[in-house]
């Protein structure tokens, strides 16, 4: 289902349900922000998820989120995630929350097709404007800038983040280095020092991950439950959870 909003329109589709001009609005929004891509990088890097979180207007697409689904065993527990792929909105909308809307809806939409099972959303982050998702809809989250120990959380971050990415995962400082940047902001759009000078959790982000700027990644976990989501997350979850995509 779509959703209309100031004239943008949301919606979440298959990636095998992509057309060639759609993915070519996508690629052309993403390397306005990033860096260090081409468009055979981020072809593969789609291929490997399973739908896209669209925003469109009338003049095309302005904002877009990629993501997946896995599992794994965690302590003999099964562990299912929502990975959060490559995700661009045009300038011109930051501060509008359509996307951040129709992202929570297509979560809720994967929890109802797992069930009682419990979902994870694992991101690795370059940027804070991502990562102030996190405290801004999430009450417990890794790593948690409260000082307070998440141990559980902690544990399958590091285990889903060592599964996905080996070598390159420090479980220590939660960093995942690739040595040569995967695609990263371009400088002109990061803006993490001058907004951590008056923002706490984009200076959390910055002592957290400070070499951001080479495509250095801060892997982080919340889980999707709503006793978790604060108020604006769990208004979008639970039209997903009950079929309002």
């Amino acid at each position: 289902m779509a959703e209309k909003t100031d004239s943008l329109e949301s919606e979440t589709i298959l990636v095998g349900d992509l057309g060639n001009g759609d993915r070519d609005e996508m690629f052309r929004l993403y390397e306005t922000y990033y860096d260090a891509t081409d468009r055979g990088r981020f072809e593969r890097d789609l291929s490997e998820k399973n739908a896209v979180v669209v925003i469109r207007r009338k003049s095309g697409i302005v904002g877009f989120s990629t993501l997946s689904v896995g599992s794994l065993i965690v302590d003999g527990e099964t562990v299912h995630y929502l990975f959060s792929g490559d995700t661009v909105l045009d300038s011109s909308r930051w501060g509008d929350p359509v996307l951040l809307r129709a992202w929570f809806r297509a979560a809720g939409a994967v929890k109802a097709e797992l069930g009682e099972a419990r979902l994870f959303w694992f991101s690795i982050m370059m940027g804070h404007r991502t990562f102030r998702i996190l405290p801004n809809f999430f009450r417990e989250f890794v790593p948690a800038i409260d000082g307070k120990d998440r141990s559980d959380l902690r544990l399958i971050r590091n285990r889903i983040a060592a599964a996905r990415y080996g070598c390159f995962f420090d479980a220590a400082s939660g960093l995942i280095d690739f040595g040569q940047s995967q695609g990263h902001l371009r400088r002109e759009w990061a803006g993490v020092e001058e907004t951590a000078e008056r923002n706490r959790f984009a200076a959390f982000f910055l002592k957290a991950n400070p070499a951001y700027f080479r495509g250095v990644e801060l892997a982080c976990l919340a889980e999707f439950h709503p006793l978790n989501l604060k108020r604006y997350g769990a208004t979008s979850f639970a039209e997903g959870l009950s079929g309002g995509r």
